[in-house]
């Protein structure tokens, strides 16, 4: 049986996993069928490329070889296919893109209409995932790119910085008398907390360690939108970028924000390494570049 792309994806996947159980998830398939595709490229290769232990799948020497010629292998058909797709002279494409936050504030609408203008045929299938979310997806092909808050999780995606986000404490009107004690005023109030793994929460655990402060009730809430919705409707405070709260302001009683230096966070826009010089991400990436102002 002669070798197949799917095989060598398959073997890819399996060798960063290193556990049949998680590659098969990553690819939409059986765990037999993932190591169907192992056996049968083992067979065609005439070599073992795993050893197989009680905790996973580890590559041979000759597996560890043959991974990167795989690598290379898939990339040249990648670009063999988007040359064909492109030789047109006309971009043609589409992509899977994650937002993190929301979209006026990522600037999605003002991207649409560059990346449109400039490439017609190029088309961005919008999803909302988290930032963690939102790296494991594209890792796992489900996405191609996104934006997240925080560094890229794994040294195969590359990021593009775009800005260095400035959240807020904000509080309510029913609290604003609070607001001249400082943090230590506002400890017996709630506190709207996003339990999930997200970069922005990892600021929070510091930022009350820094300031020797511990809410005595504090309320998990899974979103963004939720959080911003509950401020607004006094029940709580959070952290809230200054847009948020802008919003917030919309939406139900006034919001007053507190600013605290260490309150800050990199967003960027990610893809994997393997894929940024594809022409149309590239033409993504461009395009996301110009609409933020970065080089």
């Amino acid at each position: 049986m002669p070798m197949e792309l799917y095989q060598l994806k398959t073997f890819v996947v399996v060798a960063e996993e290193g556990h049949l159980t998680r590659a098969s998830v990553r690819l939409h398939t059986s765990q037999p069928s993932v190591s169907a595709h192992i056996k049968a490229l083992e067979e065609e290769l005439d070599t073992r490329l795993f050893i197989r232990t009680p905790k996973g799948m580890r590559l041979t020497e000759a597996g560890q070889r043959l991974r990167a010629k795989a690598l290379d292998v898939l990339q040249a058909a990648r670009e063999l296919k988007l040359e064909a797709r492109n030789m047109g002279g006309e971009l043609v494409g589409d992509l899977a893109m994650g937002l993190n936050t929301d979209a006026e504030y990522l600037r999605i609408v003002p991207l649409l209409n560059s990346l449109g203008a400039a490439h017609p045929k190029v088309t961005l299938q919008i999803q909302q995932r988290a930032s963690t979310s939102v790296q494991g997806a594209i890792r796992d092909g489900e996405l191609d790119c996104g934006f997240i808050f925080g560094d890229p999780r794994s040294s195969d995606i590359d990021a593009v910085l775009l800005e260095t986000t400035q959240f807020l404490v904000a509080v309510p009107d029913i609290w604003r008398d609070r607001i001249k004690g400082g943090l230590e005023a506002l400890a017996d109030l709630p506190w709207i907390l996003d339990p999930s793994d997200n970069p922005v929460q990892k600021l929070v655990e510091p930022f009350f360690q820094s300031h020797d402060f511990k809410p005595s009730n504090q309320l998990e809430v899974d979103g963004d939108e939720v959080i911003r919705v509950l401020v607004a409707a006094g029940k709580g405070v959070s952290f809230l970028r200054r847009n948020e709260a802008e919003a917030a302001n919309r939406i139900g009683q006034t919001v007053h924000v507190m600013e605290f230096d260490e309150l800050s966070i990199d967003l960027s826009f990610v893809c994997l390494k393997r894929r940024d010089q594809d022409p149309v991400m590239r033409a993504v990436i461009d395009h996301v570049k110009k609409v933020w102002g970065v080089d």
